[in-house]
């Protein structure tokens, strides 16, 4: 289901004005939307998450965001308006399948591109370090559509944790992927010179991980950094952020690719840049 096909049936049940506000997107998790509802058309909540659900009848469950996300595991509240009682989303993507509390846990469909992307990346046999990696999007797509030797999935909130082993056994990758509950600041030594390949999804504070996650990567190996930043200088910001700390540790930067990975609001955006660490 497209925003746009939602749009125009409510054309006939909003006024103009209402639709005119009504023009953020949405995300959809399998059987549970998240959509952001403006306060202008709170009294209309109820009628657009039933319509939505009308549209598309694998969605059971409509949230609204009732929240910004907070909080050191990056959470957002959220209120059920519409359909079924319930918060555990059942999701598929790139021949892997998830189940998540939405509450508890961090979930973003609209990466589903970049996790492709870097799985088609990997080479044969490569270890792969993938931090902050919340219910286990990053590992698991990476074990079904790579040739990897192995991931390290690095969490520290238990309630994604629980569900990333649920994800992992799911989608029969226990041989593939090894869960660690830690702290990526403190993994500088633990697994000092691991991988060949690093991916660190943290929109916010991610540079802040960058000093640790470049000691764990062996001579060589490419570190995938993503950033939530201003649009005219995200580029510039993220790589300046990245070079800064390889000539701290006496690394060679490389840059092997930068890409927009979506709109974030009306002055920043996600990116990524990809770089070799020599």
């Amino acid at each position: 289901m497209q925003q746009g096909n939602l749009k125009e049936v409510l054309k006939s049940k909003l006024t103009k004005k209402e639709l005119a506000v009504f023009t953020k997107s949405f995300d959809s998790l399998g059987n549970i939307v998240v959509i952001e509802i403006p306060k202008e058309l709170e009294k209309k909540e109820k009628l657009i998450g039933n319509t939505i659900i009308q549209l598309n009848k694998n969605i059971k469950t409509v949230c609204k965001i009732a929240g910004p996300h907070k909080g050191k595991y990056r959470l957002q509240k959220l209120k059920i308006i519409a359909g079924e009682k319930n918060f555990i989303a059942e999701y598929k993507e790139s021949n892997s399948k998830f189940v998540f509390d939405v509450r508890k846990t961090f979930f973003s469909p609209r990466l589903g591109t970049e996790r492709l992307r870097i799985s088609k990346l990997i080479k044969k046999d490569e270890m792969v370090g993938c931090f902050f990696a919340g219910v286990g999007p990053y590992p698991i797509v990476f074990a079904r559509n790579s040739e990897m030797k192995k991931a390290v999935a690095v969490e520290l909130n238990p309630e994604a944790i629980k569900f990333m082993k649920k994800n992992i056994e799911l989608n029969k990758c226990t041989e593939k992927i090894t869960v660690i509950k830690d702290d990526v600041n403190k993994l500088g030594l633990k697994l000092k010179n691991s991988f060949d390949r690093i991916v660190m999804p943290m929109p916010h504070g991610g540079e802040t991980f960058l000093s640790a996650t470049l000691k764990t990567l062996k001579k060589g190996g490419v570190i995938h950094f993503y950033q939530v930043l201003e649009k005219e200088t995200a580029f510039d910001t993220a790589i300046e952020r990245a070079k800064k700390e390889c000539i701290k540790q006496k690394r060679n930067f490389v840059l092997l690719d930068k890409r927009k990975v979506r709109p974030f609001s009306a002055t920043k955006m996600q990116v990524v840049i990809d770089f070799k660490a020599e």
